[in-house]
């Protein structure tokens, strides 16, 4: 065998065996990359790092080796990692039909979401609202960043494209519902929450916000059903509860009111606001319904945790004679007949003789009275005067005292008295201050309860 002969056989193996090393290579690599799939689909995230680490060392400019990496460390909870890996992915940008843009740009954005990185986290959804317009799950989660960032406005914007994207998506409906709630657009809250809801019935976040937004409405009873669907997630409980009691309040269902608001008070965090506007609204139920030992408890409590909050200390100004006087305690908690035999007492203890005694409600008393004995014959002509008694906290307005000063000329009253447990507002005093009109506050009621009482 010549040389020349030798050396082309020698020449064909080399080459033959070297074409064989490539047709090896470029099938072992996909082969190995398809066997870290698999690893990863079966939770056997640790291996499949080991096996990508080998893989990167040989060839740092793999795409789908680092977004595979991602992928991992974003299963290990490790998205700090995950963000290096997708960020090679981006500056390699050899992009496949099997490996978008658009996935690397997901899994970027959430790897932010998960290291608190929320700005970085909605550039990344922005840019997928580009990349992908008709996807509208990019536009709710840019909503949904926007609201945690309390920019309501701009987050209705990309939730409602959201929605004209996805009718059905309940979450953009509920995330819709509660920006216009916080703009105060009602109407327009209770639209897309109701829409939520039928969605998603199970949406509880959805069913407490659209009993908010239903109560602003004027529409409490409804209101209360929404609450009860948000109070079964434990998470909403508490807020659900106040928010039912608010609502039962305006209902004038204030025991019931009473009896949800002591349920959400079991399950406050002591101290904290959601404890004290309980204790609040409980002694509001509790003072509207003439209960009035339990107002003032619940009254002293949120005074002691939270000093000047509203208006408790007016509330416990206006009732101290209650808390020391058992003579106006009597009297403010009295039933109906014996609120109208007390006023009598406490009005022929002041001397009158009483021509006229009317009750116009369980909160007041009109009077028509004279001085002195009815059977005396040394006053031939009798002068009268109209006495109105009031037992709530409503201070006496100037329009009220204007009203029975009318009143008074309607009767021939020659004198009037108004008489109140409450306050009594500036105006109110200087009208009466030029008339023949004395209004007895708080401290002049009791005493003179006490008077009638000795």
């Amino acid at each position: 065998m010549g040389i020349p002969v030798l050396a082309a056989i020698i020449g064909l193996v080399f080459f033959s065996l070297l074409g064989a090393y490539y047709v090896y290579v470029s099938m072992a690599g996909p082969r190995r990359i398809d066997e870290i799939e698999r690893l990863i689909r079966q939770n056997r995230t640790r291996e499949a790092v080991f096996q990508l680490e080998k893989l990167l060392q040989k060839d740092d400019r793999s795409m789908r080796g680092h977004y595979l990496m991602a992928r991992c460390r974003h299963q290990m909870k490790e998205p700090a990692k995950a963000i290096l890996s997708l960020r090679q992915c981006l500056k390699i940008a050899k992009y496949t039909p099997d490996l978008k843009e658009a996935s690397i740009r997901v899994l970027l954005a959430k790897c932010f979401e998960a290291t608190g990185n929320h700005t970085e986290a909605k550039n990344e959804y922005l840019l997928l609202t580009q990349l992908e317009p008709d996807v509208y799950e990019h536009f709710y989660r840019v909503g949904e960043l926007f609201f945690r960032a309390g920019v309501h406005p701009k987050a209705m914007q990309f939730l409602k494209k959201a929605v004209s994207l996805n009718a059905k998506h309940a979450d953009s409906l509920a995330l819709l519902g509660q920006c216009e709630y916080q703009q105060n657009n009602y109407q327009e809250a209770k639209t897309a929450l109701s829409q939520a809801v039928q969605i998603k019935p199970d949406h509880t976040v959805a069913h407490y916000f659209l009993g908010l937004a239903l109560r602003y409405l004027g529409d409490a009873e409804w209101a209360v059903k929404e609450f009860e669907k948000a109070e079964r997630d434990e998470t909403l409980r508490e807020k659900a509860l106040l928010a039912k009691g608010m609502a039962l309040i305006d209902l004038e269902a204030y025991p019931r009111a009473i009896i949800e608001l002591e349920r959400g008070l079991k399950l406050a965090k002591a101290g904290s606001e959601i404890m004290i506007n309980m204790n609040y609204l409980l002694a509001l139920a509790a003072e509207r319904s003439r209960d009035l030992g339990t107002a003032i408890r619940h009254w002293e409590i949120v005074d002691k945790l939270r000093p000047n909050y509203r208006d408790v200390r007016e509330k416990l100004k206006q009732y101290q004679e209650f808390r020391t006087d058992d003579s106006i305690k009597d009297f403010l908690i009295a039933n109906a007949e014996q609120f109208e035999e007390s006023s009598r007492k406490m009005l022929e203890g002041m001397g009158f003789s009483i021509s006229n005694l009317k009750r116009n409600s369980d909160l007041t008393i009109e009077a028509l009275v004279s001085d002195g004995d009815p059977n005396s014959q040394r006053n031939m002509r009798k002068f009268y005067t109209l006495i109105f008694i009031q037992r709530d906290m409503a201070p006496v307005s100037e329009r009220q005292v204007r009203d029975f000063h009318e009143q008074m000329r309607e009767k021939n009253a020659s004198r009037g008295i108004d008489m109140t447990t409450g306050d009594i507002m500036p105006q109110a005093s200087n009208f009466a201050s030029t008339r023949p009109i004395d209004i007895y506050d708080a401290a002049k009621t009791a005493a003179a309860l006490k008077g009638a009482a000795s």
